[in-house]
């Protein structure tokens, strides 16, 4: 028997069998695809589907090389030149995906060797070519057999790593918001059991002790996540995240009070950064491995076996590869390590959706800013938003904040095709319109505000009050009276804007109102008392701050500490609890300047007493 056609024949149909099982689950989920293979993630979606598809289909070009592999000798060799033009292509030319070179080069070296000899043997001993033949019927034996594994093992592959379930249905509306899920998990969550014990692991990666809640993460007693935290099972229990995570405050009337929890108001305590980077420190550990984890995960639940083996030998290192991909990739998250550090209560939003979503070139802009609240919206009817006014319309600015927290286009255009009572992120819209910023919790002087009303009418009103002539619009950078830093509306280009608008061309929903400004917002003030640090970059610790020619005001102070400041509005932002809690603001870092917005600054002293007292009011 020509034994070596025989073994050259086994070969293709495992590597038929071997693009099948990577080909079809990508042509169906290619985001989850990229996710779990740790893979830069390639917008649109379709390219990777469609690729996807076209390696399905020059897979069926290798079966007459499996069925007959000497009558289809050039099919045989095409066979074995196509894995070979894989493994130059992806180990030469694009080295983000060399995991397919590899596995390329695994199929082209003992086919290549297999064939060669096959062809040899073939000339000595032509008559051994019909043994090959009645080999052949047995062989179709086997084959059915390894049909109905890999059909075994693609379902199971199937439930433990892409079977989604509903997520939580939470009843009130408040705790959807702090809790449901925005589709966050299925892409960029990280499985339960790894996410719960990374603080327990490494807690020498955190600032201090406290888990997550070191990080300035809020948590809720009674709850099983922090706040702006959400769980999907999705092949296992996966956690990510929703809008509440930047789109909740918390307070205290002194620091011996607990905490107020504050949802959709604008974070101040909590730093995204720094739970990435988090993240990051624990995977470029040699601790984050199967065992150390595993160990840590028995300590409080029992596993089954099954689901031992998939965290231990896919979950665990797919995870590690995944995040240490994100830090080191430019156009992931390695595009922070030169710039300056956000910090409690900021963020960059745009950036890693310019890089990440929308894949335009990295320019070292800084769009370092001041979260944001996002309530009371049913008042704003009309207005831009974003501190730059890039885009006017409340669907799409909702629609776009999910996609910059990971959630897949897929799951968008299922959930908004849902009615308004299902759909989650049409839930979220309409608690954003009606939720109200609270009161401020100190006793307020009504004569005192009354006369502070007065002054607010003559100076500010006009660009802060709601229905005010120009509230809500976008005041031009080149107004001498703004002259505030610049960095963030130069972080956002007309190219960005023009990608984004064509970023959901195909789906029943659609991005069209991306623009490119070239100023900052007139903001409307409601909860203005809640949502210190002041200005679009979070510079300016108090309002009776912001009143002060800029020369006067504070050069460094410390943010994310949430003990009120009820004289000068705003948070304590110096002394020892401040600055153990708080993260060092400095004014003369890139992008933090607090320079600008000269309005109220030239009133008269007893004019800034009432009308921070009328400020308390709104």
């Amino acid at each position: 028997m020509n034994k070596n056609a025989v073994w050259f024949s086994l070969v293709v149909w495992i590597g038929i069998a071997a693009n099948c099982l990577l080909a079809l689950p990508t042509l169906l989920m290619p985001g989850p695809m990229m996710t779990l293979f740790a893979l830069p993630q390639a917008w649109p979606l379709m390219w990777p589907g469609f690729a996807a598809l076209l390696l399905i289909l020059l897979t069926a070009f290798y079966v007459p090389a499996a069925l007959h592999p000497l009558r289809y000798l050039p099919v045989s060799w095409l066979a074995v030149l196509a894995r070979l033009a894989g493994v130059i292509f992806f180990c030469g030319f694009n080295r983000d995906y060399i995991q397919f070179g590899l596995f390329d080069l695994a199929f082209f070296l003992p086919e290549a060797a297999l064939l060669a000899l096959a062809v040899r043997e073939q000339k000595r001993h032509p008559e051994r070519e019909r043994i090959f033949i009645r080999f052949r019927r047995v062989r179709f034996g086997l084959l059915s057999v390894a049909l109905l594994v890999v059909a075994f093992a693609a379902l199971l592959g199937y439930e433990q790593f892409f079977h989604e379930t509903p997520p939580l249905y939470f009843a009130s509306d408040e705790e959807h918001f702090l809790y449901g899920s925005i589709g966050t998990e299925s892409t960029s969550g990280v499985p339960y059991w790894i996410w719960l014990v990374l603080p327990r692991v490494f807690p020498d990666k955190l600032p201090g002790p406290g888990g997550y809640a070191s990080l300035g993460i809020i948590t809720q007693e009674g709850h099983e996540l922090p706040v702006g935290f959400s769980k999907q099972h999705v092949g296992v229990d996966r956690v990510g995240i929703n809008c509440a995570f930047c789109h909740t405050t918390t307070y205290r009337r002194t620091a011996t009070d607990l905490p107020v929890i504050v949802p959709a108001g604008p974070s101040n305590t909590t730093s995204p950064q720094d739970y990435l980077r988090f993240l990051f420190a624990c995977a470029d550990d040699p601790r984050f491995n199967g065992t150390t984890l595993m160990a840590e995960v028995e300590r409080n639940y029992q596993l089954s076996l099954l689901d031992k083996l998939t965290y231990r030998l896919v979950l665990i290192p797919f995870t590690r590869a995944t995040l240490l991909q994100q830090e080191r990739a430019l156009h992931q998250y390695g595009w922070m390590r030169p710039l300056p550090p956000w910090g409690d209560g900021r963020i960059d939003p745009f950036n890693p959706v310019k890089y990440r979503v929308l894949n335009q070139p990295i320019d070292g802009s800084i769009g370092n800013s001041d979260m944001m609240p996002v309530w009371n919206l049913a008042a704003h009817r009309g207005y831009s938003f974003h501190w730059d006014g890039l885009n006017n319309t409340l669907q799409e600015v909702v629609l776009s904040s999910a996609i910059g927290d990971g959630t897949p286009v897929s799951w968008i255009d299922r959930d908004w095709k849902k009615s308004d009572s299902e759909s989650s992120l049409k839930r979220l819209r309409d608690y954003m319109l009606a939720v109200k910023p609270p009161p401020f919790p100190f006793p307020i002087d009504a004569e005192l505000a009354k006369k502070g009303k007065v002054t607010f009418d003559r100076n500010c009103a006009v660009c802060h009050a709601i229905g005010g002539a120009r509230t809500g619009q976008v005041e031009p950078i080149t107004n001498p009276m703004l002259d505030t830093d610049r960095h963030r509306i130069d972080m956002w280009t007309q190219a960005s804007a023009a990608a984004y608008n064509d970023y959901a061309k195909g789906y029943s929903w659609k991005l069209s109102h991306f623009t490119k400004q070239v100023g900052y917002l007139n903001v409307p003030l409601d909860g203005l008392w809640l949502r210190a640090p002041y200005l679009h970059n979070g510079s300016v610790p108090t309002l009776a701050d912001l009143l002060q020619p800029p020369a006067d005001r504070a050069r460094v102070f410390y943010r994310g500490y949430d003990v009120l400041d009820p004289v000068g509005v705003g948070f304590i932002s110096s002394g020892p609890d401040a600055e153990h809690a708080g993260f060092r603001f400095d004014t003369q870092v890139a992008g933090n300047s607090n320079q600008g917005h000269l309005w109220g600054t030239a009133i008269l002293p007893d004019e800034k007493r009432a009308l921070l007292e009328y400020l308390k009011t709104m």
